[in-house]
């Protein structure tokens, strides 16, 4: 038996169509064992343990020993597992087949294995968004037989429900009630009783003072879950769903218009700014179109209705009523995805090869789109698998079907262009681009770590590369005609990920297609995208490379060397390139720490010597030893940092002072000028050890040498890996005291139980000794925290002023446009660690005499933070 064209699933076979036995399914005789005529050649040397002449078969001789019982089994799991995850990885006409034999192997298989089965189902219902209109008419059919079966499973489900709601895990939850609501469509579930279960989540928004954030997570979730099962709840309990859109749209009133902070979206809103209202408030005006079209979505596909007349005579299944528990801290709310639209023509219009972005077919599928990338997120290729197949998981002729396989004669030949009358169906690639990009340019930050949505990008464009490939070029295209509105960290992102991207596929790009913005500003947005990726080319591979396959005019982007040390005493001829290889000497050999030092006091005393005066002298030591230890390392990051472990104490002896820990970043910055990448890494190194602080590499991030090169990307990655590195240091320090904050609760309920005896006295001192000392830790790297933020900010607002007075035209200068995105962009980031000292912040940086434009940043921001905590 083959389900959907599949032929991994041969010999899995019902009793009743001939199996029999555990091997039923190995493709043996119709009873158990591998049938009767096995190994008969053998009986003539041994029919029942004898033979005339007492011969013993020797081992070798004998029959491999039959499979064990437990691999057998495993193996039938293994494959009723399968046939429950594919069925209905495709809406065609074998499905209604399908289902009825996928109903029939659970009919006679789930007494054997129900806990396989369970465990399965429950999966592909949390796990498999788009087919919960497959396994919800599975479900039905089931009930229709085996009501029992589907009583047990039920149980089962409801369990999950309960703790998902008890635990509060809105995104199981939501996949939850997509599924229910497909059981209300088999008539497993009364839709009176399936609205009583939302009504039970939608009683909190009748609680008073509640986080929004908490209650919109809640009306999202149900939101989310009507189009699939809105038709069905009309028809047959019209006033209980009416009394759920009622709740819903009072709570929408009272909630009020929330303002779309303009620092979340992606462009600058000079053009392209299509977003004119919170996505919740959206996706509520689609449902109340819905509820105006009758709730009829033809997207959903609907097999439960090619079984109306067995399921309207099937008993239904009760739910227990759930209480949603009461808001912690700890709890994550969810919310619905806001998309970047970049599908759309000059007048904002959706192109033809999607839905309408304002249609509820566009919400339904980047729903499920988005949910994919988030369930299989630890699996590249089977989010890029799955992703590929939600064009099957819908009704079809919607979507253009998949071009036919190249010729023989060409991959381009004419018979692989779609025919006309696909042309106005929705191209699934071009979908696929822009969720993926909405996501990975999502601001503040996206949902998870940007190397997901380059590997998934790369596993698209290897499973389709008759269509992806295309469609993502095209994505990439508009992407970057659209650079100079973009916001700045979209725009390195962006960069990050073409680079990444390209080096999965030989570098290639028809670069010579961008060539006319050659002739822009040098601090453009396109000429920085294109020279931005090169560099990061040139780190994934080689500078020779890299140059081999670039046009010759793009030369001017790209070092006229390749990246390496600059040793400021290389000249022979230099007056201190003798004592400078005299240092180098003594590190290579690793003479110890107090020889080298005694190199250094004697090179001092020389200085002195000539009439240098102290603070020089100091200078001097200091640029020629950090110069030489770099040297010395310049091999590998393993070699810096085998010679930085080594001399670490001259390092520090050298670092004592704010400002030698300035000169230590500025020379290091000089030698590694021409590789951006030993220098990041570097700093991030030396500020572990603590050779350097988090201010000094702040203060030289904002000299004026750096100042001329804000377009360029090391500058900011490098600050925010320093900001990083201070944020862990305290969530560190947080996670440690709370570690000790619980065990000494623990040990305090265990003493209270027993006799204080002295040595518990002693313990339990010894215990709030440790604590204070964490709380005195936790209050020393706060400070730090705050002292750092309080810094960049006076810096960054410093800097913004200057520009802007000496510049009347500023808006139109990009070295202000680059200052000001990133100034953005810090405040955005990290807006949750500065929320414990934002009135200090007000009163002491973003003070009244600040151009308007900086401090309306500032109120954004705010206005983010707040909108965590509002009340309604």
């Amino acid at each position: 038996m083959v389900y959907e064209g599949r032929d991994d699933n041969r010999g899995y076979r019902p009793r009743q169509e001939g199996g029999g036995g555990p091997n039923r399914y190995r493709g043996g005789g119709g009873g158990g064992g591998a049938g009767p005529n096995r190994n008969n050649r053998d009986r003539r040397y041994n029919n029942g343990g004898s033979s005339s002449g007492g011969y013993q078969r020797r081992p070798y001789d004998r029959p491999p020993p039959s499979e064990p019982k437990e691999d057998e089994q495993e193996d039938i799991e293994d494959r009723l597992k399968g046939l429950i995850i594919k069925i209905g990885d495709k809406i065609s006409g074998d499905l209604q087949t399908n289902l009825t034999k996928m109903k029939n192997i659970l009919d006679n298989d789930y007494s054997k294995y129900p806990e396989t089965v369970q465990d399965t189902l429950k999966a592909c219902v949390t796990e498999l968004p788009a087919k919960a209109p497959v396994y919800g008419t599975l479900i039905g059919l089931l009930n229709v037989s085996s009501h029992d079966i589907v009583s047990k499973l039920m149980s089962g489900f409801n369990q999950h429900l309960e703790k998902s709601i008890v635990h509060s895990k809105w995104f199981e939850l939501k996949q939850f009630l997509r599924f229910y609501g497909e059981l209300v469509n088999a008539n497993v579930i009364l839709p009176s009783v399936y609205c009583g279960l939302l009504n039970d989540l939608l009683n909190t928004l009748d609680e008073p003072t509640q986080l929004r954030q908490r209650l919109d997570c809640i009306v999202y979730v149900v939101l989310a879950t009507l189009p699939w099962c809105g038709k069905e709840l009309s028809k047959r309990s019209p006033e209980e769903l009416d009394q759920i859109l009622k709740k819903i749209e009072i709570y929408m009133h009272r909630r009020g218009d929330v303002p779309v902070l303009s620092i979340l979206k992606q462009y600058n809103g000079v053009k392209y700014d299509t977003e004119k209202e919170d996505v919740l408030a959206h996706i509520w005006n689609l449902v109340d179109e819905l509820r105006g079209n009758e709730w009829s979505v033809a997207l959903i596909p609907k097999p439960y209705e090619w079984y109306d007349s067995e399921f309207t005579g099937a008993l239904q299944h009760d739910l227990p009523r759930f209480k949603v528990p009461n808001h912690t801290d700890s709890i994550v709310y969810i919310a619905p995805n806001p998309t970047m639209k970049i599908l759309i023509d000059e007048n904002g219009d959706s192109l033809p090869s999607i839905p309408n972005h304002n249609s509820i077919e566009y919400f339904i599928l980047q729903e499920t789109m988005s949910d994919t990338m988030e369930l299989f997120e630890v699996n590249r290729k089977d989010c890029a698998r799955y992703l590929l197949g939600i064009a099957n998981s819908f009704e079809p002729n919607f979507f253009r079907p998949p071009p036919p396989p190249p010729s023989s004669s060409s991959s381009d030949s004419p018979d692989r262009q779609q025919p006309e009358e696909h042309s106005n169906k929705w191209n699934l690639s071009d979908l696929l681009v822009e969720a993926i990009f909405s996501q990975m340019l999502r601001l503040p930050t996206p949902p998870v770590r940007q190397v997901f949505y380059s590997c998934v990008f790369i596993e698209l464009c290897r499973a389709e590369s008759a269509t992806f490939p295309m469609a993502l070029g095209r994505g990439v295209k508009t992407l970057f005609d659209r650079l100079g509105y973009m916001d700045v960290e979209c725009i390195h992102r962006l960069w990050c990920w073409f680079s990444h991207h390209l080096s999965n596929f030989g570098f290639q790009w028809d670069w010579k297609a961008w060539d006319n913005v050659l002739r822009l500003d040098p601090n453009h947005p396109q000429v920085c995208f294109i020279r931005e990726t090169l560099e990061k080319e040139t780190r994934l591979s080689y500078y020779e490379r890299i140059k081999s396959i670039l046009p010759t005019e793009f030369y001017t982007l790209i070092p006229a060397a390749a990246p390496g040390p600059d040793f400021e005493y290389k000249d022979i001829n230099g007056p201190l390139h003798a004592k400078a290889k005299l240092i180098i000497e003594s590190l290579r050999t690793k003479k110890s720490i107090e020889e080298v030092r005694d190199i250094l006091t004697n090179f001092k005393k020389e200085l002195a010597a000539e009439g240098i005066d102290e603070h020089q002298q100091t200078q001097q030591v200091r640029q020629m030893f950090v110069q030489c230890l770099l040297l010395v390392g310049s091999k590998s990051f393993s070699h810096i940092l085998n010679v930085v472990e080594r001399y670490l104490d001259v390092l520090r002896f050298v670092n004592t002072t704010p400002e030698g820990r300035l000169h230590t970043v500025q020379i290091v910055a000089s030698f590694w000028k021409n590789n951006t990448q030993f220098l990041g890494i570097l700093l991030d190194k030396l500020l572990n050890y603590r050779v350097i602080d988090p201010t000094s590499v702040i203060t030289w991030i904002f000299e004026e040498e750096q100042l001329k090169v804000v377009s360029k990307s090391f500058i900011w990655e490098i600050l925010k890996n320093t900001l990083s590195k201070v944020n862990s240091r305290v969530v560190q320090v947080k996670a440690k005291l709370d570690n000790f904050q619980a065990l000494h609760d623990a040990n305090k309920l265990k003493r209270a139980e027993t006799e204080m005896t002295e040595m518990a006295e002693a313990e339990a001192q010894q215990e709030l000794d440790s604590l204070r000392i964490v709380e005195n830790s936790l209050a020393s790297v706060s400070r730090e925290q705050k002292e750092v933020f309080m810094i960049i900010y006076q810096k960054f607002t410093r800097v913004l002023q200057e520009l802007i007075v000496s510049n009347p035209d500023v808006e139109s200068s990009w070295t202000y446009k680059w200052v000001f995105g990133w100034y953005r962009e810090i405040l955005r980031a990290y807006f949750k660690e500065c929320g414990g000292f934002m009135t200090t912040l007000e009163t002491l940086v973003f003070t009244s005499d600040l151009d308007r434009r900086i401090n309306d940043v500032f109120a954004e921001v705010k206005a983010l933070k707040e909108s965590y905590e509002t009340l309604v």
